[in-house]
């Protein structure tokens, strides 16, 4: 399987081809995630100005589409974990697509959402994550601190990916909660805590989670393992996390 781990590629006519799959705008969020300019809306009713964060912005065109949707209604802030997926190069996507600098992002690279993130609690109304979360390291780290950084009134769309069916049974299952030996369903597990919905992804396998901002928030889980799928077979994608119930 080709995973098209590329930037950019020139075109016959001299034009850059970027690569598609970091190149998701709101239309490519939608089957992911559902709208989020929606999303946006509904918070910038009780609220003048408001500060985004996309975990995984790739290029950072849906962060692009919603700063030129919004204007100085919204501040725009990404993330990528590659060093190569910097501000510089985001800028470079942004002018050759016709965005305008003001509407460029800021982004942080290097940037692992695995840990605690490097933000001050609320800091952030509207959390977005897409073709994310199969890569972070501990998910329910990442969907804890989502929440600390939220403001009090604050929202988060999270791509869960916590299932595949083009994976051998085995890895179906790419977060696996225990308790006492026996298997905890993992969205059932999440559907306990009322700061938090799951809808399902469309065209997809899997779901994604909406969290509401709730104080002193925990999912209880304690990471046991982490298995890099795609060592085991270029076929498969992402990471399988097991957590044991505290």
């Amino acid at each position: 399987m080709d995973k098209n781990y590329w930037i950019k590629k020139s075109g016959q006519d001299g034009n850059i081809i970027w690569r598609p799959g970091r190149s998701l705008g709101l239309k490519g969020a939608m089957g992911r995630i559902g709208n989020i300019a929606r999303n946006v809306e509904e918070i910038l009713k009780n609220k003048r100005k408001i500060k985004i964060l996309e975990i995984g912005a790739g290029f950072g065109r849906a962060l692009l589409e919603l700063k030129r949707k919004y204007g100085d209604k919204v501040e725009v802030f990404g993330t990528n974990y590659e060093k190569d997926w910097n501000q510089k190069l985001t800028n470079e996507y942004a002018l050759d697509q016709g965005f305008k600098k003001k509407d460029i992002p800021k982004i942080y690279m290097g940037f692992d959402a695995g840990k605690k993130l490097s933000f001050k609690s609320s800091s952030f109304d509207f959390v977005f994550c897409q073709a994310t979360m199969q890569y972070i390291s501990d998910r329910a780290l990442f969907i804890e601190e989502v929440n600390r950084i939220l403001t009090n009134h604050g929202l988060a769309v999270l791509e869960l990916q916590e299932f595949r069916d083009d994976h051998p049974k085995k890895y179906k299952k790419m977060v696996e909660i225990w308790q006492d030996k026996k298997q905890i369903d993992f969205l059932r597990y999440l559907k306990k805590f009322s700061n938090l919905k799951i809808k399902k992804s469309r065209g997809r396998d899997w779901h994604y989670l909406i969290i509401k901002k709730s104080e002193g928030f925990k999912l209880n889980l304690k990471l046991k393992k982490v298995i890099n799928v795609e060592k085991i077979s270029s076929k498969y994608w992402g990471i399988k996390v097991l957590y044991e119930l505290r």
